[in-house]
C-alpha cells in the first residue's frame, strides 16, 4: 500500500518543491517486502515444496546428467528398481543397466515409452516419461524421468477389451470379433493366394439336453464345447461362438480335404467327451459343415460367402442323420 500512498501524495499534495513521494516511500516498501520473505522464508518454502512434491511423487524419478549419469532420484524410483535386483547409484545408467538391455534402451529414450516386467511373478505394466531439463537439442542435457506404474488402468483396458470382444460362456471370439478377425484372414488369404477353409459346428439335439438337465447344464456343455475347440485346434485358427450352440472355426493354409480329416477327428473327440453335472453324465455330439475358398469367384465374394457354403454343408450334416462331417463342394 506505501507505494500507492506515494502516488496519491503527488498527485494532490501541492507544494513548492514539488517532492516525488513515490520515491521516498519505494525504499521503505522494498524494506518491507525484503523482511517479510527473510521472515517468512516464502522462496524456501517453494523450494521445500517442490522437493516434497518430487521426494514423496508415487510415480519414481530419476534425474540424468551429462553421459547420461544418474544425479537424483526419488523414493519411489529406488523402490521401483529394487523390486529388479537393481541398486542406483551415480554410475551412468548403462553401467547399472548393463545386464537389462531392453531396460536401458528404454531408459536411454528421448521419448516416451510404454513398457512391462514380471515382478513378483506377475507382470506389470509402465509408462516412462521424458522432460529435458534444457535445451532438448544438447546431446548433453539433463532429463528427468518420470516413471508411472500403469498396471491398474491396463488390466482395466484388458478386462474392457475382453468383454467386447469374448463370448463369457464359452471363452471363445464372440459373433462380432470372430466376423472381424475371419474377414481379415480371408483378404490376407486371397491377396496372397493361400488356401483358407471355414468350418461350422452345430451340437446335435442341443434342446433335448437343456430340456432334460436344465439350462445350467447346457450352460456347462457350452463351456466345454469351448474347452474342447481350445485344446484341438491350432493358435494360429481363429474360433469364435456364432451364437447358441452353433461354432466357427476359420483354418488358415488349410485346404478342404485338410479340414475334412482335422474336422472328423474334431467330431470324434466330442462324440467322446462326457460332461459331469451334478453327478450326471452329460453326452454329446456335434454335426460340421466346412467350405474352403475356390477359383469359382462368382460365388465367392467375401468370407460371408464362405459361411453361407459352410452352413450349407452343416445342413447336409444334419439330413444325413446328425453326428457327421459334410463339405461344400465348389
Amino acid at each position: 500500500l506505501l507505494p500507492l500512498v506515494g502516488i496519491i501524495l503527488v498527485l494532490f499534495a501541492f507544494d513548492e518543491w514539488s517532492i516525488d513521494y513515490s520515491a521516498l516511500i519505494m525504499p521503505v516498501s522494498l524494506l518491507i517486502i525484503s523482511f517479510g520473505i527473510l521472515k517468512y522464508d516464502f522462496l524456501e518454502i517453494r523450494t521445500l515444496a517442490r522437493e516434497t512434491i518430487y521426494e514423496n511423487s508415487l510415480d519414481g524419478m530419476v534425474v540424468l546428467g551429462p553421459g547420461k549419469r544418474i544425479i537424483d532420484y526419488n523414493k519411489a524410483a529406488e523402490k521401483f528398481f529394487e523390486a529388479i535386483n537393481i541398486s542406483l547409484n551415480n554410475y551412468p545408467i548403462e553401467e547399472i543397466l548393463g545386464r537389462e538391455p531392453k531396460l536401458l534402451e528404454i531408459f536411454e529414450s528421448r521419448v516416451s515409452r510404454d513398457f512391462s516386467l514380471v515382478i513378483d511373478g506377475e507382470k506389470r505394466f509402465f509408462e516412462i516419461d521424458v522432460v529435458p531439463l534444457g535445451d532438448p537439442q544438447d546431446e548433453d542435457v539433463r532429463m528427468l524421468k518420470s516413471i508411472r506404474d500403469v498396471t491398474k488402468e491396463r488390466k482395466i483396458q484388458e478386462k474392457l477389451k475382453y468383454l467386447a470382444t469374448t463370448d463369457t460362456l464359452s471363452g471363445l471370439n464372440n459373433r462380432a470379433e470372430f466376423m472381424n478377425r475371419a474377414r481379415r484372414e480371408f483378404t490376407r488369404a486371397k491377396m496372397n493366394n493361400e488356401e483358407l477353409s471355414l468350418l461350422i459346428m452345430d451340437l446335435d439335439n442341443f434342446k433335448a439336453i437343456n430340456d432334460t438337465f436344465g439350462h445350467a447344464a447346457g450352460d456347462e456343455v457350452i463351456r466345454e464345447m469351448g474347452r474342447i475347440i481350445k485344446t484341438n485346434f491350432r493358435k494360429t485358427d481363429i474360433a469364435g461362438r456364432l451364437g447358441g450352440e452353433e461354432f466357427a472355426v476359420v483354418l488358415k493354409n488349410t485346404t478342404l480335404e485338410e479340414a475334412m480329416m482335422v474336422a472328423e477327428k474334431f467330431r470324434e473327440t466330442v462324440a467322446n467327451r462326457i460332461v459331469n453335472y451334478r453327478e450326471q453324465d452329460i453326452s454329446f455330439k456335434v454335426s460340421i459343415g466346412l467350405a474352403a475358398l475356390c477359383d469359382n469367384t462368382d460365388i465367392i465374394y467375401d468370407i460371408e460367402d464362405v459361411l453361407k457354403m459352410a452352413d450349407d454343408a452343416l445342413y447336409k450334416a444334419k439330413a444325413k442323420g446328425r453326428n457327421c462331417v459334410a463339405a461344400f463342394q465348389c
